[in-house]
């Protein structure tokens, strides 16, 4: 008897009503044709479900969110389909498709546009990362420019933030970032005059004045960037101190983010190892001496210990 219901009853019938509906009811935006032809698409293969089942619907709606790149008002469409379809259905008995068939395949559609969201997601954040990293470089590629040794400095800086990091247990996201704020910290040497950055003595306090300031000209030039946006406080705070002595906007300790005084302590742990034009390097342990030092005043015990930790690994 069913076998019979099906086949008197013809599915293209009922597909300019609920073809209107999908429309109507999940998709009211531009183009209005493509609005059609997807909503038309999609209530044929919704009548085919007793002969076909739910396969040949999930695989269509797969191949529609692959080609169109999921815009927003397909997903919304798509979204509501299933519900517009079981309310105009509900007086189309002769379809024989019942209330479950549909919540499975809505389920099903579902599952499809979850992933397919997570892969562009995905897709989205590589772009992002390979157009962050591209603006990094450049900013590097000028600070190669203006002085080799700042920016070989910033290099290894954000490799000690990422150990510092990682033997913090942070996240790999927040390792990343921190990474990225040490790279950067240094950019604003970039408009430093040679004769001030690379003095073979110590500066003057006119000279200190001027060297200073890379940290609010780094925060400037990072802030122009909008995907390099979030790492300006690194560049601005990583002279401040514990106890609100550093510069240049004398923070109090609780006002100093996590990650930047990773930074404060990465940088100066470095900057003491490195040879500078007017001092001989220190070895690791008189630098590790002089963050133990100056702990709690300058630098975070936390993250001095973390350190610590870190250099004595390396040496083991």
């Amino acid at each position: 008897m069913k076998a019979g219901i099906q086949a008197a009853f013809q599915p293209t019938t009922l597909c300019p009503e609920l073809t209107a509906q999908i429309v109507e009811h999940g998709y009211r935006g531009e183009p209005p044709l493509l609005a059609s032809v997807l909503a038309a698409g999609l209530a044929d293969r919704i009548l085919t479900l007793p002969e076909e089942g739910s396969d040949v619907v999930v695989a269509w709606v797969r191949q529609i969110c692959e080609r169109y790149s999921l815009p927003k008002a397909v997903i919304a469409m798509l979204e509501s389909a299933c519900g517009t379809a079981r309310r105009v259905l509900r007086v189309h008995p002769e379809t024989q498709i019942s209330e479950d068939e549909l919540a499975a395949l809505e389920h099903a559609i579902g599952r499809v546009i979850d992933g397919c969201l997570q892969n562009e997601q995905r897709a989205a954040e590589v772009v992002e990362t390979e157009e962050v990293e591209a603006a990094m470089a450049g900013f590097l590629a000028r600070l190669d420019d203006a002085d080799p040794a700042s920016a070989e400095h910033s290099r290894a800086v954000a490799l000690w933030c990422k150990r510092i990091s990682r033997r913090l247990d942070m996240n790999e996201e927040q390792t990343i970032f921190t990474a990225r704020c040490g790279l950067l910290h240094d950019v604003g040497k970039t408009v430093t005059p040679s004769e001030v950055l690379q003095a073979p003595r110590s500066l003057t306090k006119e000279e200190w004045v001027v060297m200073r300031a890379h940290t609010t000209q780094g925060a400037r030039m990072i802030h122009d960037i909008p995907l390099l946006r979030a790492f300006a406080p690194a560049a601005r705070w990583h002279h401040e101190r514990l106890d609100g002595l550093g510069y240049p906007d004398h923070l109090p300790a609780h006002e100093i983010p996590l990650h930047i005084r990773i930074v404060t302590v990465a940088d100066c742990f470095n900057a003491m190892i490195g040879r500078r034009p007017y001092r001989l390097p220190m070895s690791p342990n008189a630098a590790l001496e002089q963050l133990i030092a100056h702990r709690e005043t300058q630098f975070d015990p936390l993250i001095v210990e973390a350190m610590i930790d870190v250099v004595e690994r390396a040496d083991a």
